[in-house]
Order: structure tokens, then sequence, then C-alpha cells
């Protein structure tokens, strides 16, 4: 779980999953970080195998949030999280992610990725 969060793209994905807990998909990941598809896809795919995140699928749409089962270590973990969401570049991911749900119809995710072009020229 340690190993997981080590790395400081795993940390900021944490803290926007902490920050809406209904769960992410991909492409909000991908706008609010500013980071390609297959590099979130990847990062997230690490996470839920150290058993931190869990996805459910609606249509087209993969939805990724930290488990629901939370042991009372896991909920510690969250709380350490917590405290790292404050700094400033995690502060600038998440104002991105408010934005980029501001885009959601009916709460889901219906637009796919829409800083592809920047994405790719950063």
């Amino acid at each position: 779980m340690f190993a997981s969060l080590g790395e400081k793209l795993r940390l900021r994905i944490a803290c926007c999953l902490l920050f809406w807990k209904d769960g992410l998909c991909v492409c909000e990941l991908v706008d609010s970080l500013k980071e390609s598809q297959p590099n979130i896809s990847r990062h997230l795919k690490i996470m839920k195998a150290a058993g931190l995140v869990e996805e459910r699928r609606e249509g087209r749409w993969i939805y990724y949030r930290f488990i629901s089962k939370m042991e009372d270590f896991s909920k510690d973990l969250q709380g350490c999280l917590e405290n790292v969401c404050g700094c400033n570049e995690v502060q600038q991911d998440l104002t991105r992610l408010k934005d980029r749900l501001r885009l959601r119809k009916a709460g889901r995710c219906i637009v796919g990725i829409q800083n592809q072009l920047q994405i790719s020229r950063s």
C-alpha cells in the first residue's frame, strides 16, 4: 500500500479521489492532472492492485474511488493523505477537477477527455 503511494502522480490521484468520493473517470483525472490517459490508467491499475481503489463500470465509463470498506488502518492512511492534499500543486489539481466536474450531466461524465491537445503538447 505504501509503495503504491510512493510515487508523486499516484499521490495526486489519491487526493483527487479523496476530494470526490463518488468516483472519478479516467478522462476527468487526465484533464485535472494534465497527464496522458495511458499514464493515469497505469497508475490506477497499480493502486487497484494495492487494494486502494475499486472500479465500477457505467456504460463506456469506468469510475474509480477509494475502497468503500476501509479498515481502521486504511482510514488512518486516508487521514495522512488529506494532509498531503494541501500542497500547492494538488490544490491546482483540485481546482481543475472542480471545473472539470461541472461538465457532468446527472452526476456522470459524458464528454471524454477535453484537454488532450494541450496534454500532448506538454
